[in-house]
């Protein structure tokens, strides 16, 4: 659950969760002509039914603050639904997209003094829910621009045309590491000790006290088939570790938690 609050000072507490088909009246209601606009005039039964990905904002009263809905091809007919790769990459070479990494907003739909809010909630949901997703696109006309709330997230890469008439659309993208990064987890190296040792002192000096000051590189040194080190990386340092040693009947662990607010993946 998060805790949104408005311009007006008024406070909603949300949660996020899978669309369902009773939602859809709520969902009508909150359409206003500048959805329709940015989206187009969509039969919204049929696009849930063709979804990959339905998100629902609600309030503690199970009330719909928030709405959106995501497919894996782009909306406006700007591509065809199974061969838009092209097309994109040559917006940005830089963008690695793929129909196994990239989604397209064909969606969205909010309380209008809990938007932007609500939109946060939504995409950090889509992230965490999908973890191969890293791209989010959105596409609408031209000449309009995306408002105060969409522009929250997304940034413009540029301009295609629609297949059917004359028109052009702007592409906007929206990344994964700006709203729920993934940590990078490589194998341990010796090097990785001063980075790793102030964040285990934090917690205990037993084995400091027992087996030396460098324990820990000799124990990533020591590293064979049978026995493991992996750290976490944020930015160019390790802040978490994990060892492991295979037994015949399991698996022995050590464990080391920087108290920086990073999610850590359960082992």
């Amino acid at each position: 659950m998060s805790i949104l609050t408005s311009p007006r000072g008024k406070v909603e507490v949300v949660h996020c969760r899978r669309t369902e088909s009773q939602d859809i009246f709520c969902i009508k209601n909150l359409v206003r002509k500048f959805t329709q606009k940015l989206f187009g005039r969509l039969n919204i039964i049929y696009l849930l039914e063709k979804a990959n990905l339905a998100v629902t904002v609600c309030n503690d009263k199970e009330e719909i603050m928030a709405h959106s809905i995501f497919l894996d091809y782009p909306n406006w007919n700007v591509a065809k639904q199974d061969n838009w790769i092209p097309l994109f990459r040559e917006l940005d070479k830089e963008i690695p997209c793929t129909p196994l990494n990239t989604l397209f907003m064909h969606f969205f739909v909010a309380v209008d003094e809990y938007a932007t809010g609500c939109l946060k909630e939504i995409i950090r949901t889509v992230f965490k829910a999908v973890p191969e997703l890293y791209f989010i696109f959105l596409i609408v006309p031209t000449y309009l621009s995306l408002g105060s709330t969409l522009i929250t997230v997304f940034d413009q890469v540029g301009n295609i045309p629609c297949l059917n008439y004359n028109e052009d659309f702007a592409v906007h993208i929206c990344h994964r590491h700006n709203h729920y990064p993934q940590l990078h987890i490589r194998k341990a190296r010796v090097e990785d000790h001063d980075d790793l040792m102030p964040i285990f002192m934090h917690y205990d000096n037993t084995l400091k006290e027992i087996y030396g000051e460098y324990f820990l590189a000799e124990l990533i040194e020591a590293q064979d088939k049978d026995h493991h080190a992996v750290v976490c990386e944020v930015g160019d340092r390790s802040s978490w570790g994990q060892s492991e040693r295979n037994e015949r009947n399991g698996s022995c662990f050590f464990g080391l938690l920087s108290t920086r607010g990073a999610d850590v993946p359960s082992c």
